[in-house]
């Protein structure tokens, strides 16, 4: 998130379709690539925890309990199995393991991380997650002879107990100048790839649709990679999956379609919600929101071999700081939620509920002025906002047992279940 002047919270601290063509994979797909419907039971080892100022929900149908307190800076996190995830501590670099619903007093892993801004522990991926040998993958910021790096690390063969052990480096981005707009979620795809995000770093070159601008490097881009890190049938160049991002904290595919999907924050405006197909340019930084609000023309951008623009699904006018995304890949919480989106903010807490339309290539939004697409007041923000109070959120994840499990920067992770 950057943080504009609304983000003081990060400041002190972004039909399945499979690729045929992929000859690389990673083998295997996380959790969330399943339908986890039914395939565990509801009754697990989280603990309801007592909660003095809960979130809150517009649909009485649903509730939040709060599973697990006691994180420092939460950033990201990934399911093992039931009751048993990663999660990530932005400033201390630390890997913290939930096992049978219990948050592990010792890290998994603990690494030196620089801290300023929007720099840390940012990401992770589990391949293989629920089999006896699991490849975890972590995206964080290092200082290199005081060099400041984003890189990304595969740890091998872990059991899922014990520490993870040393890494091999995969990915080793640029740091600089910053210190925000590292972007640093991951997820794996349906085609077995790792798929990476990066901010533009606040550079202005070529990659963020600067004609004269320095060539492209490494920054504002969503890589496609394999285990070793190596890109594999990309769409600009063969290098870059995605282009034109500003910053993103927020990856996830539609289980439906096996579509990515991004979140994108804005400056002081247009945050935004993308649908993301190989060879996409976001627009930044002459683009933010809908084309047809800027002024400009797709002539102004760089556009690449096999590129593309396409404008936001949705946008907010007044950023909020969006944050995570994530198509619920399950019906545990009924028909309305199934397979549809969820998004959160860092600058409200906020928690936002969209219906994916009928051929799935944008959002079913009506009244309250939305049509166009935008959210250009509170009002209108309000129409698409179903939980308050979260205390900033950094990821959302489907648990495998079908419920929404939300992580708050404040240091909790809450699970929405049906009220009944």
């Amino acid at each position: 998130m950057e943080r504009k002047l609304a983000i003081p919270l990060l400041i002190i601290i972004a039909v399945a379709v499979v690729m045929a063509a992929v000859s690389i994979s990673l083998g295997y797909a996380g959790l969330n690539n399943n339908d986890t419907s039914g395939s565990v039971s509801a009754n697990g080892t989280f603990s309801v925890l007592p909660d003095l100022n809960p979130p809150t929900l517009s649909d009485a149908g649903l509730r939040v309990e709060k599973v697990i307190e006691g994180l420092v800076q939460p950033t990201s996190m990934a399911f093992l199995d039931h009751d048993d995830l990663l999660i990530l501590q932005k400033n201390d670099g630390r890997v913290r393991h939930v096992t049978n619903g219990t948050l592990q007093p010792d890290p998994v892993h603990e690494v030196s991380v620089d801290g300023v801004s929007e720099r840390g522990m940012l990401g992770v991926a589990v391949a293989n997650a629920t089999g006896d040998s699991k490849t975890v993958f972590l995206y964080y910021t290092e200082s290199d002879g005081g060099e400041i790096r984003n890189r990304v690390y595969r740890h091998d063969d872990w059991s899922g107990s014990g520490n993870l052990g040393g890494g091999t480096l995969i990915l080793d981005l640029p740091g600089e100048p910053g210190p925000n707009h590292d972007g640093g979620k991951m997820i794996i795809g349906p085609d077995g790839m790792l798929y990476t995000v990066i901010g533009d770093l606040n550079r202005n070159g070529m990659l963020q649709n600067f004609p004269n601008g320095p060539e492209p490097d490494d920054t504002s881009v969503i890589f496609r990679v394999d285990r070793d890190g190596n890109a594999v049938n990309n769409g600009t160049n063969n290098k870059y999956y995605a282009y034109g991002i500003r910053n993103s904290f927020g990856l996830d595919f539609d289980p439906l379609t096996g579509i990515l999907w991004d979140t994108e924050n804005g400056p002081a405006g247009y945050d935004e919600i993308n649908v993301v197909e190989q060879g996409f340019n976001s627009g930044w930084e002459q683009i933010m929101g809908p084309i047809d609000r800027t002024g400009r023309t797709t002539e102004t951008l760089v556009q690449f071999e096999g590129s593309h623009y396409a404008d936001p699904v949705f946008s907010w006018s007044v950023s909020q700081g969006v944050t995570d995304i994530e198509f619920l890949n399950s019906t545990k919480l009924g028909d309305r939620y199934a397979y549809n989106i969820f998004v959160g903010d860092i600058n409200n807490g906020n928690l936002y509920f969209f219906t994916v339309n009928q051929d799935r290539t944008g959002l079913e939004i009506g009244g309250a002025g939305l049509e166009d697409l935008v959210a250009d007041s509170d009002t209108e923000a309000q129409a698409v906002t179903l939980g308050t109070n979260f205390g900033g959120i950094t990821d959302i994840e489907t648990g495998p047992d079908g419920h929404l499990y939300v992580l708050s920067f404040s240091g909790s992770l809450y699970r929405i279940v049906p009220a009944s």
